[in-house]
């Protein structure tokens, strides 16, 4: 009975040294590279930057998926960085694509480098590394880089300004403002809420907010137009000695906000002068 006891012991031992051998044998390294590295989603709040791994798994049983790590450098400076970790089993005999999203806000790029806005783009660079909770590799880690220009966010432009006499009766004078806004990224951006003041020898006369409903295409000039009516009987109320005036000098100071959270401080502002006729006998 003592040397069956022992017999089986040793038996025992065999096969569990066999069985690692075997395993440590059998198992082949997973091959890993780098797919692609593309510009995502991107618009005035975000753009976001999608990284793929092409893992191929050899084995004939799954593995796991590899954690992968990741780094941005915006003009050779660190700037976020991360780890995508997912529960599933890259399945035997098989290539996966891994995705590696990563979103980049605006803001945050402006508030940490201020000396980027208004350049049309940038320098990146993202850093990737991977590895797997398989012992076997120990700590083995594969890491990949790949370097690009990133597109800036940058503000819109107004040009070609004007302002001008559309109607003219007894009650008062209608003006037609007019105007280009130039959107110099490629989305769309929200049309700009224009916050006016029309002021006649230098008093304000006429307050108010215009908001265009179309948005901004994508690299493109949008006209914007718009009205103001200034009634006769508001000018001399406030602005009496006026009444034997032939005309007046006047001036719309505009404010254009675009509701873009990375500019909430940079606000457009354009001033233009104009004649208000009075006399109309």
């Amino acid at each position: 009975m003592k040397k069956l006891l022992v017999t089986l012991i040793i038996l025992c031992a065999l096969l569990s040294l066999t069985t690692c051998q075997t395993l440590e044998t059998l198992f082949s390294e997973p091959l890993i590279s780098l797919h692609s590295v593309e510009l995502g989603s991107l618009n005035f709040n975000s753009a976001q930057i999608l990284c793929k791994l092409a893992v191929e798994n050899p084995n004939i049983f799954d593995i796991p998926f590899p954690e992968v790590g990741w780094e941005i450098f915006l003009n050779a400076n660190s700037f976020i960085s991360g780890i995508i970790k997912n529960d599933h089993k890259l399945k035997a005999r098989n290539e996966t694509i891994v995705e590696v999203p990563v979103s980049l806000d605006f803001l945050d790029i402006f508030n940490v480098f201020t000396s980027l806005k208004g350049r049309a783009q940038t320098d990146y660079k993202v850093a990737l590394a991977a590895k797997f909770a398989i012992p076997l590799l120990g700590d083995k880690i594969w890491n990949f880089a790949h370097e690009g220009n990133f597109p800036m966010l940058q503000l819109p432009k107004i040009s070609a300004p004007s302002i001008r006499v559309n109607t003219a009766n007894l009650s008062g004078v209608e003006f037609a403002i007019s105007m280009n806004v130039e959107n110099p990224n490629g989305f769309q951006l929200p049309a700009p809420k224009i916050n006016f003041d029309y002021k006649v020898n230098n008093t304000s006369l006429l307050r108010n907010t215009f908001t265009n409903r179309s948005e901004l295409g994508a690299n493109s000039v949008t006209p914007v137009i718009f009205g103001i009516h200034v009634l006769y009987s508001d000018l001399f109320r406030v602005l009496p000695a006026l009444r034997t005036s032939i005309s007046a000098s006047s001036e719309l100071d505009m404010t254009f906000d675009f509701g873009i959270p990375a500019f909430k401080d940079e606000l457009v502002k354009l001033l233009l002068p104009a004649n208000l006729p009075i006399s109309l006998l």
